[in-house]
């Protein structure tokens, strides 16, 4: 099987597939299965909120009831669990319900971490949708009667989500998605053999782009570890430069080997630059 390191933007995942797969199958699951992370890291965000300000309004910083907008300093004041940004009405559900939520939003976060293609873990989209369904569980146990209908959470849950309108700069539409392998678009109409070849026992870095995108820059040469430990090698060393440069004494200058008073004699002797250890 061949591993891809499918990044775009700040999203990377690894994704397992075989070099006799149609460039346009691949194409098409890599557009769903990234649109399908976003979805689960969107929701794990709006499953925290829920856990902590209760369910959504029907207009932010407005009154479900009648409509009228909210004293946010006094709704402060009289409410503990006031939402700040006043999309919610500030009634979490119960403490363990809270906490069942947490727990969820957590796993289902952890299921589309970034830290997983570091690691070579390829991406399983029966793992995301299993952990959206617990989710789905949780909201159940938290609300019975379920959330509101213009709920986002309660939205997502149910398929009706937009994400290309939610993220229009992240989201791509999988039918027209393109991939690139260096540096060149992989046609649609072709298999993945065709840039690649035929051995299955490949790990390869392509980058996930709109069908408008113009080609993505090269990567750097060094990745983000290699450049922070070599940004902390040459602070050390030019503080280091500074130190030995203030404690340098006003005679340093005589250690110099133009300053030596026997340097004329060692050159017609034949022993000059030899050291001695």
């Amino acid at each position: 099987m061949v591993l891809l390191r499918v990044k775009r933007e700040l999203k990377e995942f690894v994704v397992e597939t075989k070099t006799s797969v149609s460039v346009d199958q691949l194409c098409t699951e890599v557009g769903e299965l990234h649109n399908l992370m976003l979805s689960a890291e969107r929701l794990a965000g709006q499953i925290n909120q829920l856990a902590k300000h209760g369910p959504m309004r029907k207009q932010a910083g407005c009154d479900d009831a009648t409509g009228e907008l909210i004293d946010p300093m006094k709704e402060k004041a009289e409410n503990p669990h006031y939402d700040p940004l006043g999309y919610r009405i500030g009634k979490p559900p119960a403490p363990e319900a809270a906490k069942v939520l947490e727990r969820t939003a957590d796993e289902c976060r952890a299921a589309v971490d970034v830290k997983q293609a570091e690691r070579k873990i390829v991406i399983s989209r029966s793992k995301i949708e299993e952990a959206i369904q617990n989710i789905r569980g949780a909201v159940l146990i938290a609300y019975p009667m379920n959330l509101p209908e213009y709920d986002i959470i309660r939205v997502i849950l149910e398929g009706k989500d937009n994400i290309k309108a939610a993220c229009p700069q992240d989201a791509v539409d999988p039918k027209d998605c393109v991939l690139w392998f260096a540096r060149k678009k992989l046609d649609r109409k072709e298999k993945l053999s065709k840039y690649c070849g035929k051995n299955e026992k490949m790990f390869l870095k392509v980058r996930l782009q709109t069908k408008n995108q113009k080609m993505p820059q090269r990567e750097a040469r060094l990745d983000k570890d290699a450049q922070t430990k070599m940004m902390q090698y040459w602070h050390r060393k030019n503080e280091e430069d500074k130190r030995l440069k203030e404690e340098a004494d006003d005679d340093d200058y005589l250690n110099s080997e133009w300053a030596n008073p026997k340097a004329y004699k060692s050159a017609l002797n034949g022993m000059a630059g030899l050291k001695f250890r």
